[in-house]
């Protein structure tokens, strides 16, 4: 497999990628609830809030977003875009029009919190405002913004740094998981210490970890491999592809998407640094993996339709009277022109047309005679 010296020059590298899409799932993966921002604190929404952040908790996008949206109108009306409940409504709107694949309107419900980057404080509170523009940064990414996504995500990095509130836990994992986009969207702005830096911090957040960060750690030693590749430190590469590779068949097995990736990537690696006998057996083992038979999941099974069959058409009998009208017609029709009758009296007609009336009349006198 040939591999161009900076494959993010082209324009879109499977590596990054996989980098950008597989964040939420990683996280879904793992086990991780997706953060969502409290309810209002002045109480007005809360019954909004409750029910659409127990939607988004389901992914049920389209109801969250309606939930939010019938709960803005009064909620606006009543005390303006600047209080701090229509802007936590706003988050969750944000979070519901990206989970429906939206994310130009995820960035236009959040237009509040893109505006206040310079601010010095939160608009709703640290956690909330980590949320609006985590999203927000995930959106931009996802309409290939880089610069507009790095700026929204380092001040998200800062505003996790700043709240003391969070459970350890959960903090290193959302710290982890900030850092990891910096660096991705690092990477794609070609800023190759930058992205380096991310991802060190990246691994250094989940240290602490039980369990070492599971997939994230992964997907941070695939950061950390991207950026070695592209520099062209091929060793490093290798070392930090495999063990991406390991963490992710450790939590996923060999057949996951992830742990396909990383090996395919890790055996092109490990060819150019000339360990094709490596190479060979990490293509051998996706083969065998590729040859096995896979069941569909249930959600993809056929579902059956709603809308019952057309019903059958009675079936029409043989013969009908249109039917015995027209076929006695066509053997009378024959009979006659077997017979030449309709010839010799078209001939005659053709020969006299003037005399034709004269001529039947005397044949007719002439029958009556007879009789």
């Amino acid at each position: 497999m040939e591999w161009s010296p900076n494959p993010l020059r082209r324009r879109r590298s499977p590596l990054l990628a996989g980098l950008i899409a597989g964040w939420l799932v990683v996280a879904v993966a793992a086990g991780q609830d997706t953060a969502v921002p409290p309810a209002p604190a002045d109480g007005t929404g809360n019954a909004a809030a409750a029910a659409a952040v127990k939607a988004l908790r389901s992914q049920r996008f389209a109801e969250a977003l309606r939930i939010v949206d019938e709960a803005l109108v009064p909620l606006v009306a009543a005390k303006g875009e600047d209080d701090r409940g229509v802007l936590a409504l706003l988050i969750l709107k944000g979070q519901a029009c990206y989970g429906l694949g939206r994310p130009q309107e995820a960035i236009d419900a959040l237009a509040p919190f893109a505006r206040s980057l310079q601010d010095p404080g939160p608009l709703v509170g640290p956690a909330s405002d980590w949320n609006a523009l985590t999203v927000l940064g995930d959106s931009f990414m996802a309409l290939d913004r880089w610069a507009d996504a790095l700026a929204s995500l380092e001040r998200a990095s800062s505003m996790l740094a700043a709240d003391r509130g969070w459970e350890s836990g959960a903090k290193a994992i959302n710290t982890a998981t900030t850092l990891g986009k910096i660096g991705t969207a690092r990477a794609r702005l070609e800023d190759w210490p930058g992205a380096r830096k991310a991802f060190d911090e990246q691994v250094a957040a989940l240290e602490g970890e039980r369990g070492g960060g599971g997939p994230y750690l992964a997907a941070a030693h695939n950061g950390l491999g991207l950026v070695a590749d592209n520099l062209g430190d091929d060793a490093a590469a290798a070392e930090h592809y495999a063990l991406a590779a390991e963490i992710y068949e450790e939590q996923f097995g060999l057949e996951h998407p992830y742990t396909k990736r990383a090996l395919t990537t890790l055996a092109r690696v490990k060819g150019k640094v000339g360990d094709t006998q490596e190479a060979d057996r990490i293509t051998a083992r996706l083969a065998t993996v590729d040859a096995m038979p896979t069941a569909i999941p249930p959600t993809l099974q056929p579902v059956p339709s709603t809308i019952p069959d057309h019903p059958a058409a009675p079936p029409m009998p043989l013969f009908t009277w249109p039917v015995i009208f027209a076929a006695t017609a066509a053997v009378i029709l024959a009979a006659l022109t077997a017979s030449g009758f309709l010839v010799r009296r078209s001939r005659r007609a053709d020969l006299d047309p003037g005399n034709s009336e004269a001529e039947d009349g005397a044949v007719g006198k002439s029958a009556t005679e007879n009789d």
